[in-house]
């Protein structure tokens, strides 16, 4: 929370941007003497004023964007948190270099600004602008982070994210090395006795911008190796659970089939060997049951059937019988015949679902759309318009989409206007009540200006747009026509 006497606006002055904070107290902290004098990196450069008692703070955010403006128009990637982890470590070990207090550099999206082309974040200095530390802060930016997330992107992205997340909350990390919560790990650069070197300076961010990209490298290896197995390959079988330790009740099935066989064979051929006298029906009987013994093991031997291998990653929880796996299908199927009698639309009911086109057509009837005309006798020098990669003939944009953002950066723009006096992202159309066709348009801390109706728009300041307004992108005018 801001302070009640504090006063945050933006000002633009000879060509250039600023963030302006206000207090009524003197600042004589030796912090922002250090900052003023040395201008080092992942810092917004300022200078300060005092006039009738207001004590005040400019900051340059000339041709920088605010991170929180910024992903308000496109989805962040895993390789942008990234990018912000990384200028939030270096920006921590310059603070240290130049003992300065990290619990006042402002983290939060609204004061963090990017250079669009290189994706350099610098930060806003400021001891008495909140009370938030660096660790609040942080939860705040990768709540915001979580919120912008494209959540399109792959599985593993989003769980990873998730779990940086968790280390935040709880504290589980290294200021100076952010990276490590991803599983990267890179050199702290190491201090130095005179810190104004800036040639020492260049080559130790060289060599662990090298190194961090190396590390990245042989985890982003290590991470494709690690495969997780899901299913163990198992053996199953498929018609008759095998049981253990059978094998000596059937070799005793064999012998006794064996010795009845043999021995109602020799009573009948050879009757006077055996000195029992048994009569011959028993000899049959006994031949006939040793042999229904064997052929009954015999067939037991062929039902075993084949064994089933299971493939990796191939779930089966236990072995199914085949008249049980039978019985289950046509069950499956009945159940699938009811479901589809039961999701039958007869022709009356789809008749009386059918909406009526005189109920639909006023809603068409509200529905207006914004163009934007080029002014093109007013133009000064080669412009060139580009939307969606496509060089536009007829010098009409048609917005299709909202929010809807003009500039000279063609990763960032819908719509590319290609001229010097254009910032790369320079305004921005919305179209934020459908039902009574209101749109605005913003301006996004362009250089050059933005202006409606030849008043100029402060940073960020949004105003609404009428039929028949001029909007005047610097020195590049179009009519606003809503139909």
């Amino acid at each position: 929370m801001e302070k009640e006497d504090i006063n945050i606006r933006y000002e633009h002055q000879n060509n250039s941007n600023y963030l302006v904070i206000e207090d009524s107290s003197e600042y004589e902290d030796y912090q922002y003497k250090m900052l003023k004098r040395n201008n080092p990196e992942h810092f917004l450069h300022f200078f300060m004023y005092s006039v009738n008692g207001k004590y005040g703070i400019y900051y340059d955010i000339t041709s920088r964007q605010q991170l929180s403006k910024y992903y308000e128009y496109g989805k962040m990637t895993m390789e942008d948190v990234k990018s912000i982890c990384v200028n939030i470590s270096e920006m921590v070990r310059i603070a240290e270099d130049y003992m300065l207090d990290i619990d006042h550099v402002k983290i939060e999206p609204r004061y963090i600004y990017m250079d669009v082309g290189t994706k350099k974040l610098q930060f806003v200095y400021h001891t008495r602008l909140n009370n938030h530390t660096f660790n609040e802060s942080l939860k705040i930016l990768f709540e915001f982070i979580l919120e912008h997330f494209d959540h399109s992107l792959d599985k593993e992205s989003i769980v990873k994210l998730y779990e940086v997340y968790q280390k935040v909350i709880v504290g589980d990390y290294d200021p100076y090395n952010l990276m490590r919560m991803f599983g990267v790990v890179t050199r702290k650069k190491p201090e130095t006795d005179n810190i104004s070197d800036n040639t020492s300076n260049n080559i130790e961010n060289n060599t662990g911008n090298n190194i961090e990209s190396n590390n990245m490298e042989s985890y982003n290896r290590s991470v494709e190796k690690k495969q997780v197995k899901t299913v163990m390959p198992e053996q199953i079988v498929s018609d008759v659970e095998e049981k253990p330790d059978k094998h000596d009740a059937k070799n005793v099935r064999i012998i006794i089939a064996a010795v009845l066989i043999i021995s109602g064979m020799i009573n009948l051929l050879v009757p006077g060997v055996i000195p029992y006298n048994i009569p011959s029906i028993w000899s049959f009987i006994g031949i006939g049951a040793g042999v229904g013994m064997l052929t009954s093991f015999k067939k037991g031997k062929i039902k075993r059937g084949r064994t089933v291998v299971v493939s990796e990653k191939q779930a089966i929880p236990y072995s199914v019988k085949a008249d049980v796996k039978e019985e289950r299908r046509r069950a499956q199927q009945e159940e699938h015949k009811k479901e589809q009698k039961e999701n039958e639309i007869s022709y009356d009911d789809i008749c009386n679902e059918t909406m009526l086109l005189s109920d639909y057509m006023p809603e068409i009837n509200k529905k207006k759309t914004l163009n934007l005309i080029l002014q093109d006798e007013e133009l000064v020098g080669d412009v060139r318009i580009y939307i969606r990669g496509i060089q536009n003939a007829d010098n009409v944009i048609h917005m299709d989409k909202y929010p809807y953002v003009l500039g000279s950066f063609d990763k960032m723009s819908d719509v590319v206007i290609k001229a010097q006096v254009v910032s790369r992202m320079h305004c921005c159309i919305y179209h934020e009540d459908f039902k009574e066709d209101k749109y605005f348009v913003e301006d996004l801390n362009a250089t050059n200006g933005t202006y409606l109706n030849g008043e100029r728009l402060g940073n960020h300041e949004k105003k609404e747009l009428h039929n028949g307004d001029i909007l005047k992108l610097a020195a590049i005018s179009f009519i606003v026509e809503i139909i």
